[in-house]
């Protein structure tokens, strides 16, 4: 079982670069310059709302039996969000306020936050390199009763290289086919100047949100030079063969970047006594995606080693690794295509076994647009850091009768 683990790991991870050896540059329709486009972008939106139940503000209950206790508490909370891009730079900020209320039954806050900060403006060489900073998670509770938490998890970051994500532009592509298009760059790009901003459209304020919706998809429909095709374009994601050939794209990127990043976490809760942990790690990070053989094979590739301690009264040394291969084969011109997943995660602090291995093939097939079958294997060595291992067979897929 071992030899066949290795050997498949090994295959994994040299398969991109022995059948990128043997194939000629890509002549796909989709140009790799624009797999990296950026359009800038900038949206928010702020909530308030009532927080005791319902979105209400304010309560009064007055107990009638057995006693004439009397109750009064007001609450409130807020959600507020921020997205904004550049071609070089993007923001991010959501911030919450869960609840806030007092009254007779005393006080409480809750809140959590989370944002962050990253610019590709660096450069190292030739190479073009990036920072980032924010918070991965922020959270705080407390009570009048004596409860209180905090969580706290700031992170910094530098690195070179740029990973891309290309789902939306694969897509694009294959609606553009669907409708009868000519996929020509010109009109992916102009398309993907608009797709791209999908969620600055859809979250602009107004008294009459259908507004948004008419108006995202009227400039999508031009730019994809589909006005006369205007309900067809718009329910295309309806079809059943276009939503099975649109998942074929999910999850996919291009490009490669590395990255060193330090994160520090802070915990501290208040029950009956005061605790507080702290732990720092330092990630490094490295991740390659791309396509080869005229775009019918996509390969991704990732690894992350993670040194760190953990301090909570005693130091404790901490050391994990995970590594992870994913390769999907797309036949042109069929409707069927395979995923094969591997990972290889390594953490000294894990018992009984210090590493799991899972790896994850499934074919794909859509027999007819109400019919669509699948087969799969799962292989488990060490499921979740335990004594267990399985191998698993599953078949199925979901016909519709009539």
């Amino acid at each position: 079982m071992k030899k066949i683990v290795v050997v498949a790991l090994i295959l994994l991870l040299s398969l991109p670069t022995v059948i990128a050896e043997q194939t000629e540059s890509v002549e796909a329709v989709t140009e790799l310059d624009l797999y990296s486009l950026v359009v800038p972008m900038q949206y928010d939106s702020l909530f308030v709302f009532g927080c005791l139940g319902g979105n209400s503000a304010a309560r009064i209950v007055v107990d009638l039996a057995p006693t004439a206790a009397f109750d009064f508490n007001i609450g409130a909370g807020s959600s507020y969000t921020l997205f904004s891009q550049t071609e070089s730079n993007a923001l991010s900020l959501d911030a919450d306020l869960n609840s806030v209320s007092f009254g007779s039954g005393g006080f409480s806050l809750d809140i959590d936050a989370s944002g962050s900060y990253s610019s590709y403006s660096l450069k190292f060489g030739d190479m073009q390199g990036f920072y980032g900073f924010g918070i991965q998670d922020f959270a705080f509770s407390t009570t009048t009763s004596g409860t209180t938490s905090m969580d706290f998890a700031p992170y910094g970051a530098i690195g070179v290289g740029r990973i891309y994500s290309i789902t939306l532009l694969k897509q694009m592509e294959l609606a553009m086919r669907y409708l009868g298009l000519d996929p020509t760059s010109e009109r992916l790009k102009e398309a993907a100047k608009v797709r791209y901003r999908r969620a600055e459209y859809l979250n602009r304020f107004t008294d009459y949100t259908t507004e948004n919706y008419k108006a995202y998809y009227q400039a999508l429909a031009d730019a994809y030079g589909a006005s006369d095709k205007m309900l067809e374009f718009l329910f295309l994601d309806q079809a059943q063969t276009y939503q099975f050939d649109a998942a074929r794209y999910q999850g996919m990127f291009y490009g490669w970047e590395a990255e060193a990043r330090l994160r520090p976490i802070l915990e501290y809760r208040s029950y009956w006594s005061p605790s507080t942990e702290f732990s720092m790690y330092l990630d490094l990070a490295g991740r390659y995606a791309d396509f080869t053989m005229h775009d019918q094979l996509y390969y991704q590739a990732g690894i992350t080693l993670s040194p760190g301690f953990l301090s909570d009264g005693s130091t404790t040394f901490l050391f994990s690794t995970n590594l992870q291969g994913k390769v999907r084969y797309l036949p042109p011109s069929a409707p069927w295509y395979v995923d094969g997943l591997l990972s290889f995660d390594v953490d000294i602090s894990e018992t009984p076994k210090k590493f799991c291995i899972d790896f994850i093939g499934t074919f794909n097939y859509l027999i007819n647009p109400n019919f669509t079958t699948f087969a799969g294997v799962l292989l488990e060595i060490n499921d979740s850091f335990t004594n267990a291992s399985a191998l698993s067979v599953n078949a199925g897929g979901i016909i519709r009768i009539r």
